[in-house]
C-alpha cells in the first residue's frame, strides 16, 4: 500500500510514461509541473494555448520549446475544447487544466457532445496524514458537486474508492461526515448517511466499509471516538472522508493547505479519462504530484483507444 506522497511518486515513476493534454498551458506553475514531469520520465505533454507565452515561460525555465508539441490557441476556452479533442483522438491519457476557469474547462470536457463524460464526475483530493504513522487520506467532493443527493453521494463514494484501490487500500474505510454523529432531522447529511450505509451494506459499492454519520473528530481520531462511545470499524481511522456538500469540502481542504500546511493533490474521476482540475493558485509541486496520482489511475487501462473509439 502507498503510505505517503513520496511512495505515490515512486510508484508512478515505476510505470510506463503517459501523455497529458494540457488546456490553456500558458501558465507558469502548470508549465513548470509538466516540464518537471517530462524530465523525470513521469509523463509527456501536449500543450494547448498561446504559443508565444508558452515559449516565453519555457525559455525562462531553461527548456527548449521543441521538447513539447504545442497547439496554438490564444482563447483559453477554445484551448480547453482543443485539449479535449486531443484526448478524444486517442493521443493523450489525461486531461489537465491550466490557466482556464474551472467551470469553463469542465463545460468543454464534460458538457459537449464530443466530450469525455462518463458517470458522475467528482474531485478526489488526497493529503498525507503526518501523524505517528504516515498515511494517505482521501477527501471528496470539494470541487465539483455543490449539493449532492443520495444518488450523487453514492457515485462520489464509488469514485473515491476506485482511487483508494489504486493506492493499494484493499478495503478502505469510508466516513460520511456531517456536523454531528447523531441522526438529526435538521441535518440532511445525517439522514443521507443512514441511507447510504444501508445501500453500501447491500452491495451498492463493493470493496470498502462505509459508516456514518460522523463528526470530523470521531472519524479521524480514535480517542474522540472512544470518548463518545462510538463503535464502528471506520471510527477514528477513516481512509476516505465524504463531505456533506462542496462548501464543507472546499473549506476543509483549504484549511488543510493554508492552516496546516499540507500538500493537497487532486484527480477528477468519473469521466472517460482522469481529469486534473487543480486550482490556478496551486503550486508546481502540487500539480506534479496530481499528475503522478492521475497516472496511477490510468494503470492497466487502454485509455486512448477506448476514448477514440
Amino acid at each position: 500500500m502507498i503510505e505517503d506522497l513520496k511512495g505515490l511518486m515512486d510508484s508512478a515513476l515505476s510505470k510506463a510514461s503517459v501523455t497529458i493534454s494540457v488546456a490553456a498551458a500558458d501558465e507558469n506553475e502548470t508549465l513548470h509541473a509538466v516540464a518537471h514531469a517530462e524530465r523525470m520520465g513521469l509523463a509527456q505533454s501536449i500543450l494547448v494555448g498561446n504559443r508565444e507565452w508558452i515559449e516565453v515561460i519555457l525559455e525562462k525555465l531553461g527548456i527548449q520549446a521543441g521538447t513539447f508539441e504545442i497547439i496554438h490557441e490564444k482563447d483559453s476556452v477554445m484551448a480547453a475544447v482543443r485539449a479535449v479533442q486531443v484526448v478524444r483522438e486517442g493521443r493523450a491519457d489525461i486531461l489537465m487544466k491550466g490557466g482556464v476557469v474551472t467551470s469553463r474547462f469542465l463545460q468543454a470536457a464534460l458538457g459537449t457532445p464530443g466530450g469525455l463524460k462518463g458517470g458522475l464526475f467528482s474531485d478526489v483530493e488526497v493529503y498525507e496524514d503526518v501523524g505517528p504513522h504516515s498515511r494517505l487520506v482521501l477527501v471528496s467532493d470539494g470541487g465539483v458537486n455543490i449539493t449532492p443527493g443520495i444518488r450523487q453521494k453514492l457515485e462520489i463514494i464509488r469514485n473515491a474508492v476506485a482511487v483508494a484501490h489504486r493506492l493499494g487500500m484493499k478495503r478502505p474505510k469510508v466516513a460520511l461526515l456531517s456536523g454531528s454523529e447523531k441522526v438529526h432531522p435538521d441535518f440532511q447529511s445525517t439522514i443521507d448517511a443512514v441511507a447510504l450505509v444501508k445501500m453500501c451494506q447491500d452491495g451498492a459499492v463493493e470493496g470498502c466499509v462505509v459508516d456514518g454519520p460522523f463528526a470530523l473528530d470521531n472519524a479521524i481520531d480514535m480517542a474522540s471516538a472512544r470518548m463518545k462511545g462510538i463503535e464502528s470499524p471506520v471510527a477514528g481511522s477513516a481512509d476516505i472522508l465524504v463531505m456533506p456538500n462542496l462548501e464543507a469540502g472546499n473549506i476543509f481542504c483549504k484549511g488543510l493547505q493554508y492552516y496546516a500546511g499540507r500538500m493537497l493533490i487532486h484527480v477528477g474521476m468519473g469521466a472517460k479519462v482522469p481529469i486534473l482540475i487543480d486550482s490556478r493558485t496551486a503550486k508546481a509541486q502540487e500539480k506534479l504530484h496530481s499528475i503522478a496520482l492521475a497516472k496511477l489511475m490510468c494503470e492497466g487501462a487502454s485509455i486512448g483507444s477506448e476514448v477514440a473509439s
